[in-house]
């Protein structure tokens, strides 16, 4: 067993799981491909997709974030009650901005012609529902906040 962990690196239970992981993904496109009529158009969605997100999406909210933890210490030492604001920031407009990435067509009203009659809903309430939910998450990060910075000025 030291012999493998030395090997590998982790345990025989880290091996097992990666390959089942490696094992339920390839499954699941293969049945993708098996649905698509035109299994290039998935790759190139696929692969743009991961551009996207490597070179814009993740250096645009990296920093997005620096800057919100920068302007939360300013030079000071981070405090426990500063890490948790910054924290209960972070929650909510990921919460927010992937439920925008998922139903973007439908909040920005850009959704396909067909949606209406397929559906027999119109597009209209998508936006108002998006800005009431991240309001809501947003208040209840803000109100979980409050609850842990009094515990933390409690305990001292």
């Amino acid at each position: 067993m030291k012999r493998f962990r030395y090997e590998y690196g982790a345990s025989p239970v880290h091996l097992l799981v990666a390959l089942t992981s490696l094992a339920v993904s390839a499954w699941a496109l293969a049945q993708v491909f098996d649905v698509l009529s035109t299994p290039g158009r998935f790759l190139i969605w696929f692969l743009g997709a991961i551009v996207l997100h490597d070179f814009i999406f993740l250096p645009l909210y990296s920093l997005l974030d620096r800057g919100a933890a920068g302007a939360l210490t300013r030079g000071r030492q981070p405090s426990r009650l500063r890490i948790a604001a910054l924290n209960h920031l972070r929650i909510p407009v990921l919460l927010s901005g992937l439920m925008l990435l998922v139903w973007y067509p439908l909040v920005l009203s850009k959704a396909p012609g067909g949606f209406e009659r397929t559906t027999g809903m119109s597009t209209d309430v998508y936006l108002e529902r998006w800005l009431l939910l991240s309001a809501v998450l947003f208040a209840g990060s803000a109100l979980l906040l409050a609850v842990r910075a009094r515990r933390l000025r409690a305990q001292g």
